[in-house]
């Protein structure tokens, strides 16, 4: 995909780096002109194929995916709803090319490049927890301040804290009832009453802190704080860095869910990772676009990740 001119480009990649800050009101988040850029149409366009592929390889799957995906979009609007009181920090990237170049260059290298297994920590995975904090989160961070980058511009700052974390529970709730029924099984096992309350208790805020370690940190600091404000800020456009971030990180799960269910098709795959992971990806970026803060987005990513995977930390606990 072309991104403006190479004069342009190469303005952007080689002036001057300090961010510039300041408090600012929401904006709308959509407008007419956005219907007019290429991202709305090639997502369109994929998500046409993906309706396709679904109805031709798992038609009863063609509905739930369907279904998700709207719903999500409706939660994506009431989230703006629900932050339009909440005042943001205006970022100025001054080489937001450069930047996001080396932010791919390291999504590269922890996704194709055989990099060294520290096999530690047994059934708990420590060992992927720590790589996956360094390369996602140390190494961008120490880049970040290289180059000047406040905490408060990578979404690190405690500034309506309360209000922030109120609106990631409440997006959470929200979510809470069909992911646990319609993704996963959770909700039924939990109605079975084969697990006690305490047991639940337990293995709910023990999957809770486990997913913000495995995955709810990291990747929110490195897909949102980082790509997307890039990819946002080169765009001039909040929308097509939100789509463009939500695909890497979406379609970035396929080789992982083909891991996750053995004998899907790399089809199946695509499917799923279109309809559940690039449709979070998009509510966890309109979340990042309008609080410009993490704690909202790991909020609900940690608290997803760790509900659906209730029962396998609960196991591993011995409860």
């Amino acid at each position: 995909m072309r991104i403006g001119g190479s004069c342009c480009l190469s303005s952007f990649i080689f002036n001057n780096s300090k961010w510039r800050l300041k408090i600012k009101n929401q904006d709308k988040f959509f407008r007419k002109e956005d219907l007019k850029k290429p991202i709305i149409l090639f997502f369109v366009a994929v998500y046409i194929f993906a309706v396709v592929l679904t109805l031709l390889n798992e038609p009863e799957n063609a509905l739930p995916y369907i279904g998700l995906s709207i719903g999500i979009l409706f939660l994506c609007w009431w989230i703006i709803d629900l932050t339009k009181k909440i005042k943001i920090q205006e970022i100025k990237i001054k080489k937001p090319g450069f930047e996001l170049i080396i932010g791919l260059l390291i999504l590269i290298i922890w996704d194709y490049l055989p990099l060294p297994k520290i096999d530690f920590g047994d059934k708990w995975k420590i060992g992927i927890i720590v790589k996956k904090t360094v390369i996602s989160v140390v190494l961008p961070f120490l880049f970040l301040k290289f180059r000047k980058n406040s905490l408060a511009s990578m979404g690190l700052t405690s500034k309506d804290w309360k209000r922030n974390l109120w609106v990631g529970f409440v997006i959470f709730l929200a979510l809470a009832i069909p992911n646990a029924f319609f993704v996963g099984n959770t909700g039924i096992e939990i109605l079975s009453g084969k697990y006690s309350a305490p047991q639940v208790g337990i293995g709910l805020f023990s999957s809770f802190i486990y997913f913000f370690l495995m995955s709810g940190f990291s990747e929110e600091f490195f897909f949102r704080a980082f790509i997307q404000t890039r990819i946002s800020y080169l765009l001039k456009s909040s929308v097509s860095g939100v789509l463009i971030t939500s695909l890497i990180f979406g379609l970035g799960h396929i080789q992982a869910i083909m891991q996750w269910y053995p004998g899907i098709t790399i089809g199946e795959a695509f499917c799923r990772a279109f309809f559940l992971q690039t449709f979070m990806g998009i509510m966890f970026g309109v979340l990042w676009e309008r609080t410009r803060n993490l704690i909202p987005c790991v909020f609900v990513h940690s608290g997803v990740d760790g509900l659906n995977n209730l029962f396998s930390i609960i196991t591993k606990l011995g409860l």
